[in-house]
């Protein structure tokens, strides 16, 4: 069967499906006494795309003071559970945008945990243990 042939058998459909996955953030199960689990979902391309642009200077350099807010971004766009647009749940936190509530939700290093899972679902990171076949 030929890789054209392969690519028709399937469901094209499901291939289009966002891959998603879930992920403890043991902070908050601490405080709300069971497994807070947060949902996510990998993020478009083009918006990816977007977001990773927003981490480079003019010059094309890093600007690693911009890393808190695209992780933040990222997780608007990838978090599926909790909402982070739930008007609700943004007053009570005193979280004015999606945003804020990320940042206020997700402190330290839980921020960069989720973002790294939903680059991970979209297939934005090397895989170190994956062989380069030629």
């Amino acid at each position: 069967m030929s890789l054209t042939e392969k690519l028709l058998a399937l469901d094209a459909a499901k291939y289009k499906e966002k891959k998603t996955d879930t992920i403890e953030i043991k902070r908050l199960s601490e405080l709300i006494g069971e497994p807070f689990i947060v949902k996510v979902q990998e993020i478009d391309d083009n918006r990816m795309q977007e977001l990773q642009a927003m981490l480079l200077t003019s010059k094309g350099r890093v600007d690693y003071t911009q890393v808190r807010k695209v992780n933040a971004l990222m997780c608007c766009d990838g978090v599926i559970e909790p909402d982070l647009s739930d008007k609700k749940l943004q007053k009570h936190f005193g979280a004015e945008t999606p945003r804020e509530l990320a940042e206020i939700l997700f402190k330290g290093a839980d921020l960069g945990t989720v973002s790294d899972l939903i680059t991970k679902l979209g297939n934005y990171t090397d895989d170190e243990d994956e062989e380069i076949k030629n």
